[in-house]
């Protein structure tokens, strides 16, 4: 039965971490905010006067080319919606800024299956 133990104490040290990197890089690669929805990765980058949003899945970019994606900020209960466009990096961006104290809405739509993902952020 100490074997057995073993073994499975082995195995365990053994999976978790590849269980955990099977979700994807939780570090920001371009400098943003980066938030998990299921199996994909969001970085929201806020510049002055722009945003660039980067989303994977399993460690492999979302083509900006393959999906469409819009921000929506809500301030003091207002909400201004902006549509973000592929980005010659492979991201999506718009010229838009984001107000102190906003919540930021990001929404992915892939263009072939429909499907949506989307996460909400908090920026300070």
């Amino acid at each position: 039965m100490r074997i057995a133990s073993k073994i499975f104490a082995m195995s365990m040290v053994i999976a978790v971490p590849m269980l955990a990197s099977a979700h994807g890089n939780m570090s920001p690669q371009h400098g943003g905010i980066v938030q998990m929805a299921g199996e994909t990765v969001f970085e929201l980058v806020i510049k002055p006067a722009s945003v660039e949003l980067y989303v994977s899945e399993e460690d492999e970019p979302v083509s900006s080319t393959t999906a469409t994606a819009k921000l929506t900020v809500t301030v003091s209960g207002k909400k201004t919606e902006a549509e973000l466009k592929p980005a010659a990096n492979g991201g999506f961006s718009a010229a838009i800024k984001i107000p102190a104290n906003a919540s930021v809405g990001v929404t992915v739509v892939d263009k072939a299956s429909g499907a949506k993902t989307f996460t909400v952020y908090a920026p300070k």
